[in-house]
């Protein structure tokens, strides 16, 4: 018993059409993703911060973080770009760090330095992500620019 696969031949009377509505759908979908992508990268970085320049990355991707810090030059911390308090500023990286502990996954906190800033601001901001109880703190900066 052997199995033969026949093909049908198409008639002269049916035309085969290409389906354009479900290509354009895809395409819709995923520039719709793109733009959602781009804009939830754009809010997490303050134009106001300028990062300092690091000679030898360790990665030139800068990958999704849960809390983005930024340490303006004149000692201003925000997130997501709403105002900070320092004092309160543990607190809320705690209640951070409790949900991500419920939803069973880390934490990860990026701070973002502006290079103009003293480091003892930078160390204000460490001490409240220490009192927080975090384990992962990961600083931010550009490549060089120059030789």
């Amino acid at each position: 018993m052997k199995n033969i696969i026949q093909f049908e031949t198409a008639t002269e009377h049916e035309t085969r059409t290409l389906q354009v509505a479900p290509m354009i759908d895809i395409v819709f979908l995923l520039v719709c993703f793109f733009m959602l992508a781009s804009q939830l990268v754009q809010s997490q970085k303050d134009p106001e911060v300028m990062l300092p320049e690091m000679k030898n990355p360790l990665s030139t991707a800068e990958a999704p973080a849960e809390v983005t810090v930024n340490l303006r030059a004149d000692g201003a911390i925000t997130i997501d770009g709403q105002p900070v308090p320092l004092e309160s500023l543990a607190g809320l990286v705690a209640g951070e760090a409790q949900r991500a502990r419920r939803e069973a996954r880390p934490l990860r906190v990026v701070v973002r330095a502006d290079r103009r800033q003293r480091f003892a601001a930078l160390d204000d901001v460490l001490g409240a992500c220490r009192k927080a109880g975090l384990e992962q703190v990961v600083f931010r900066a550009q490549q060089e620019t120059g030789p």
